[in-house]
């Protein structure tokens, strides 16, 4: 793919320039070379100062094919009949002199964005040449002089006159082949089988290597209308019809839109976008959309991949894998408890007999609740606490009430005998 950049007239060419400028000097513009020195990377202000470019692969003479007031066209033609070797080649040299020192100088270059190579011609083979037209701004009294050489050299109108014949010659022998198998089967020929040299160069971007090719810039699906195949690198891409999958907002993509019309002569066009390399991949989108109605714009249609595919088939796999099966559980909002491979879960529940499920159980005991292990712990005594106090005291009532109070003496003697027995007994004596 030839890309050059920006062509800067050189100090000595704006010297040159000066020299005619205004007066009735000439400047003759002689040459064009193709150089190995890579100055894509130069600044400026280091080109503009070259004197001298190295490496020379090829030279040749220039032509001067347009002059207006203001602009000179100069044409420089590189054909490869002669080229027995691939030429390499990173720049182009423009060389003029003027009438007033006659002096070859290099007067503008311009970088090659990429190294480039003239292919060697081929023995008996059709020859190529690599076809530039430069323009330069030029004063209004400067003379131009032409001294063009013409050996070797097909420029670039006289290649697109040799193609318009070929081209009206086999449209020419392709309606005559037409026409005389129709006379044979006793048919009109109609005329809508007729192609013009228009319409079958409006096909080159179709059978083209490039196609039709875009830079840096944002492309409006919606009314890009250049019929065949468009090759874009480093733009945007922007549509009124929702892309799924894709952010209009992203640069920097490259790719190819192909715009197909539905039938010869048909404002529907079938349009594919073809996205390189754009995230995790590949994007595919196609729709129909007439052609110049803003109206009528439908969303593209994503094509999937196999790589697509396969994701859509892996989630759908894992949704049915999951369906149904229990995450987690918790009783009575305890731990979390997880299943294991097959999706069981391993619980412990309390288990009741129906005995003791049917039991109306204790909720409180003088307003006190059982503590976990259902006992209920209070203040008051146990029953056998109470059983043996309730019995020690009716054996403390029983002697008592068995015990002796006054005790009646025969006589003083015998009394003082008994008293002094029993100490706790009143003694009664006569």
């Amino acid at each position: 793919m030839q890309k050059f950049g920006k062509t800067l007239i050189t100090d000595s060419g704006r010297r040159m320039l000066v020299q005619v400028d205004g007066a009735q000097g000439q400047i003759t513009y002689t040459n064009a070379a193709l150089f190995t020195q890579d100055i894509k990377d130069m600044s400026e202000e280091d080109q503009i100062a070259l004197t001298a470019l190295t490496g020379q692969q090829l030279i040749t003479p220039v032509s001067v094919s347009q002059v207006t007031d203001t602009t000179v066209t100069v044409s420089a033609s590189f054909n490869n009949s002669k080229v027995t070797e691939d030429l390499k080649f990173n720049s182009i040299g423009w060389y003029a002199k003027t009438s007033v020192d006659k002096k070859e100088q290099l007067m503008a270059v311009t970088p090659s964005l990429t190294e480039q190579t003239l292919v060697a011609g081929a023995e008996g083979a059709s020859t190529s040449s690599l076809d530039i037209d430069m323009v330069f701004g030029r004063s209004h009294d400067t003379t131009v002089v032409l001294n063009p050489n013409q050996e070797g050299v097909v420029n670039s109108g006289q290649m697109q006159e040799a193609i318009d014949k070929a081209i009206n010659d086999n449209a020419a022998q392709l309606k005559a082949e037409l026409a005389k198998s129709y006379a044979a089967k006793d048919e009109v020929y109609p005329k809508q089988d007729v192609f013009s040299k228009e319409e079958i160069k409006s096909l080159a971007p179709l059978n083209a290597p490039d196609g039709n090719n875009v830079y840096d810039t944002t492309i409006n699906l919606d009314t890009y209308s250049a019929v065949g195949t468009t090759k874009f690198l480093e733009c945007k891409l922007q549509s009124s019809g929702q892309m799924s999958g894709f952010d209009q907002a992203t640069d920097k993509l490259y790719g190819w839109i192909f715009n197909v019309p539905k039938w010869n002569g048909a404002s529907e066009l079938q349009q594919i976008v073809y996205i390189c390399n754009y995230g995790q991949g590949t994007l595919t989108y196609a729709r129909s959309r007439v052609n110049g109605e803003d109206t009528n714009v439908e969303n593209f249609e994503k094509i999937l991949t196999d790589k697509d595919l396969k994701a859509y088939a892996d989630g759908v796999k894992d949704q049915i894998k999951n369906a149904g099966n229990v995450k987690s559980a918790t009783i009575n909002g305890g731990s979390v408890v997880t299943p294991d491979e097959q999706g069981n879960l391993s619980l412990q529940v309390d288990t009741y007999t129906k005995d003791e499920s049917d039991k109306t159980f204790v909720k409180t005991v003088d307003g006190l609740k059982p503590d976990s292990t259902g006992n209920v712990q209070t203040d008051h005594y146990s029953k056998a606490e109470v059983d043996r106090l309730k019995n020690d005291l009716l054996s403390r009532i029983e002697a008592q009430e068995n015990r002796e109070l006054i005790h009646d003496a025969a006589d003083y003697d015998t009394g003082l005998a008994y008293s002094k027995a029993h100490p706790h007994v009143l003694v009664a004596t006569p």
